[in-house]
């Protein structure tokens, strides 16, 4: 259950206990694996960093601003990409772009045209000249991009990886995710370490099959153990696989790297949390508390966790708050549960259900739910609403196994057994009968027990009183038993003298007030006081 509460959270890692960093890279990996907001984050943060080429950091800002449709901001990139470094390329080929958008081809092509006389035999020049025709208008400008592309291989004698990876991200457009892939995998066999197409070959498979992604990142974090993209996409596609403690391990390296972004801190104590490590996960959480109180994902965390390593104490208090701080706070079920987790690990059981009861009304088709529910009712011996309980889990699902039958009828032997009404009783354990019928029926072989259960369901039918249908019940339960003389072993750790004895007494009971016969009466007075016994002995019926 709790498993699929946090799937939004998608978490990350890394491979390598380095805590180096790529600096103003990172951002040009993460723009070119099309996580737009994370580049700009980084490039932002490194921008005067010393190490920072200036004029290439323009430009994939610039890039950014295009994709979120500020020209303005993209020129004033552009411009300042070409004033850090005028013999530069990249920027010419931004500044081409914004014209191409305008409808201005002419002067889109001069600023191309100096862009690759300034390129030089650098064949990434006429690509990125492709992509800007392709992101203007694919169908207009065919010819152009085809144009560039041939100028890419020539110049690269059809090696440039950026041409496959072009060509593979027009293939995703038009969904064909297998020629993508292929697209990218050929750009990989070109640049074993061209993180864009190990990126996008991982996320164009990866719902085909998860462990073709997997590897690809795992092949990238080798070839680039310091990369934070290459590090966070490695442990997310182990967080979506659901390979908890991997995703925990590697994130332990990734946090360190300085390249990791605000919200991560946040998330490391979430993955923490799914890959068991609750002490680290508080403390992350705690840490996170001290800055920010308010912190809604971290209230959470910190009472799941506190729950799970038993402080059941601090795990209620932090609870009451997280509810009580947030009204209009986007509750889970499994908020819901884990509060009443540890109101249950306080004795609290009326508390808990009424949590439970809650998280049962959000997510009403939650099987699991409905029947550990059922089991809090019996356990708070509210034994009718256990019956509806387990009733609507019952209900959930399409092939009810033999289990579940034999648990309806166990709920509902409680609940007639607890009626007032005698009336009320008899349709209650007639249901339960229904069931253990169905049961007997079904079974490969027969089993005492559900004899055993079908005797006390016409009991609890009968105002608690056999009549010959228990009766009938219980032989047959006898006769089962005793099939196997080791039953009636005191020895024998699977012995069943205490249903012996049950059923003795109920025959005791019968023969000697509603079919009175002596000397059967006789036989099972003797019978259960020999039980009795072995049992230890005790009061013998007379």
């Amino acid at each position: 259950m709790k498993k699929s509460v946090f799937l939004s959270l998608l978490l990350a890692g890394g491979l390598v206990a380095s805590a180096q960093t790529q600096g103003y890279k990172d951002g040009i990996e993460y723009y070119k694996a099309g996580q737009y907001d994370n580049a700009k984050t980084i490039l932002d943060r490194t921008l005067n960093d010393a190490n920072t080429e200036q004029s290439l950091a323009n430009y994939y800002l610039g890039q950014i601003a295009l994709v979120k449709g500020d020209k303005a901001a993209a020129k004033a990139y552009f411009d300042k990409g070409n004033a850090a470094d005028a013999e530069s390329p990249y920027n010419y080929v931004g500044l081409g772009a914004l014209e191409l958008m305008a409808g201005n081809d002419k002067a889109a092509q001069e600023q191309f045209k100096t862009a690759q006389k300034l390129a030089k035999k650098n064949f990434e020049i006429p690509v990125a000249i492709a992509r800007a025709y392709y992101n203007a208008d694919p169908v207009k400008y065919k010819e152009n991009i085809d144009e560039y592309l041939n100028k890419a291989r020539k110049a690269s004698k059809n090696k440039a990886p950026s041409i496959y990876v072009l060509e593979g991200d027009m293939l995703m457009d038009s969904q064909d995710y297998g020629g993508a892939a292929a697209k990218y995998e050929n750009a990989i066999v070109n640049d074993p370490s061209n993180s864009e197409g190990y990126v996008k070959y991982a996320n164009a498979y990866f719902n085909v099959n998860q462990q073709y992604g997997i590897q690809k990142l795992e092949e990238l974090l080798q070839q680039q153990p310091n990369s934070a993209m290459a590090q966070r996409e490695l442990a997310e596609k182990y967080f979506l696989a659901n390979y908890w403690k991997k995703a925990s391990d590697l994130y332990s390296t990734y946090i360190q790297n300085p390249n990791h972004f605000p919200e991560d801190k946040a998330r490391y104590a979430v993955l923490l949390y799914w890959g068991e490590r609750y002490p680290e996960s508080l403390d992350v959480a705690n840490q996170i508390l001290a800055q920010d109180p308010s912190n809604f994902l971290m209230q959470r965390v910190r009472f799941l966790d506190q729950t799970a390593t038993k402080d059941y104490e601090a795990a209620v208090e932090n609870a009451k708050k997280f509810f009580e701080s947030n009204p209009d706070g986007n509750f889970t079920t499994n908020d819901y549960v884990t509060y009443a987790e540890a109101l249950t690990g306080l004795g609290q059981d009326s508390l808990a259900v009424v949590q439970y009861e809650i998280a049962a009304e959000k997510d009403p088709k939650n099987g699991d739910l409905l029947k550990n529910l059922s089991t809090i009712y019996s356990q708070n011996k509210q034994y009718d609403k256990s019956a509806e309980a387990y009733d609507a889990y019952l209900q959930l699902q399409e092939n009810p196994s033999l289990n579940d039958f034999f648990g309806m009828s166990g709920r509902y032997l409680n609940a007639a057994l607890n009626s007032d009404s005698p009336e009320k009783a008899k349709e209650l354990a007639d249901r339960g009968i229904n069931y253990v019928n169905q049961v007997i029926e079904r079974a490969a072989e027969p089993n005492p027990l559900f004899y055993q259960r079908l005797g006390r369901l016409y009991i609890a039918a009968n105002e608690k009183k056999p009549d010959a249908q228990a009766i009938a019940a219980y032989d047959k339960m006898l006769e089962l038993l005793n099939a196997n003389p080791e039953n009636m072993n005191p020895a024998n750790p699977n012995n069943a003298l205490d249903m012996y004895r049950e059923a003795y007494s109920f025959e005791i009971m019968y023969y000697a007030n509603f079919d009175v016969n002596k000397e059967k009466q006789a036989e099972y007075t003797e019978l259960y006081n020999k039980v009795k016994e072995l049992l230890g002995g005790g009061t013998q019926a007379q």
